[in-house]
């Protein structure tokens, strides 16, 4: 079981397109919360400036635009995975993150 401070949503669909300031790329989230993020597929040719990279997330028909500091990258062959903390999440970010937030903690204590 994992222990994370917040509730970790999956939306499936969502595109992420990331730049590093030099270039960009398409992604794949794996999942993400109100204040962080996962994205895998992402060509290693990005390469963020001091962990820090933009990432415009689209799902249903919005674009969320987030400045990302990364906490941790893993490498697979051509592509890597990075965690994420987002800086200063807006609130159109944070209210679209709850509406997929458990609104029972007893279904909260089971992830």
């Amino acid at each position: 079981m994992e222990k994370r401070q917040y509730f970790r949503a999956k939306l499936n669909g969502t595109e992420v397109h990331i730049s590093d300031q030099a270039g960009f790329c398409m992604a794949t989230l794996k999942d993400c919360s109100r204040f962080g993020l996962c994205i895998t597929d992402i060509p290693r040719k990005i390469h963020t400036k001091d962990g820090n990279f933009i990432a415009i997330i689209s799902t249903k028909g919005i674009n969320f635009k987030l400045q990302i500091t990364e906490r941790w990258t893993t490498k697979d062959g051509l592509s890597m995975q990075i965690g994420g903390t987002i800086e200063k999440p807006n609130w159109d970010w944070t209210e679209m993150i709850m509406k997929h937030e458990p609104i029972n903690d007893d279904v909260w204590a089971a992830h």
